[in-house]
């Protein structure tokens, strides 16, 4: 079955347009966010946004800046004409903070930085006001946090491909997380699979859409889980985490655009 994106959203075109802008005649660095499975989601649906556009990149991993920072740290010297994107996801809070940390550390190397589609509930980085592009992917919490930012859908969003529907479905599956973002009011079902701590950021996202594509309903408190729902069309109930992360999405991204998921309340 083919996916229900939003690729072509106005929100994505702005987004490359932006890009274009920024590395026009210079070298396009793309460093994707560090994480579990879900932020996989992220990654290969920014890979196929870049390609879909004809946006030509280099992919390194955060280690090489953090090395090349370091090296370079003593000369006073930096990376010349050249642009980082920086992958979106939601390091930017209390929980996580490994993209801020990254980019507080790594982004004077470049002329310019774009955060691809992020939640902000920590401050803008001590960099120049122009030296960063944010983009935020909720209208609410991190539009109060970054009013300079520039709103965009969570990168996921973007993702297509052909995910085959099982012969058989569950009634109903349970992707509750197990982390220290869970709600202090959430209850783990006997049943429950944390399907996002079985893969990194790096691993092919299909296998954790046929195991979701197996279910005729979810119940989960996992954003991505909720949106690879929404993307094969299954129902859905989204609970909150322990900030403001998934309801903002679910607002800004999801409400509008499917009725097949409902954001409840413990």
């Amino acid at each position: 079955m083919a996916l229900r994106t939003l690729r072509g959203s106005g929100e994505y075109a702005e987004l490359a347009g932006v890009i274009r802008a920024y590395g026009f005649g210079r070298r396009l660095f793309y460093a994707p966010n560090v994480g579990n499975w879900g932020d996989a989601l992220i990654h290969f649906g920014t890979l196929q946004f870049l390609h879909h556009h004809g946006i030509a990149h280099q992919q390194l991993h955060r280690q090489v800046f953090f090395n090349l920072q370091a090296a370079l740290a003593p000369t006073g010297l930096r990376l010349p004409g050249a642009v980082l994107l920086a992958g979106g996801g939601g390091a930017w809070c209390r929980n996580y903070a490994t993209s801020r940390d990254f980019l507080a550390q790594c982004g004077g190397l470049f002329d310019h930085v774009i955060v691809l589609p992020t939640s902000y509930e920590l401050p803008p980085l001590d960099l120049h006001p122009g030296q960063v592009t944010y983009f935020r992917r909720d209208q609410q919490q991190s539009a109060a946090t970054l009013p300079q930012s520039q709103f965009c859908h969570d990168m996921a969003f973007f993702l297509d491909f052909d995910a085959p529907a099982p012969a058989e479905r569950l009634a109903l599956g349970n992707f509750f997380r197990e982390d220290w973002e869970r709600n202090p009011k959430a209850v783990l079902p006997d049943d429950n699979l944390d399907i996002s701590l079985m893969g990194d950021d790096m691993r092919n996202p299909l296998p954790f859409f046929r195991m979701l594509s197996r279910c005729a309903r979810i119940r989960t408190d996992r954003m991505h889980v909720a949106i690879a729902s929404c993307l094969m069309g299954i129902d859905c109930d989204l609970y909150p985490g322990n900030y403001f992360k998934s309801g903002d999405v679910y607002r800004a991204s999801i409400a509008p655009h499917y009725t097949t998921c409902r954001l409840l309340d413990w």
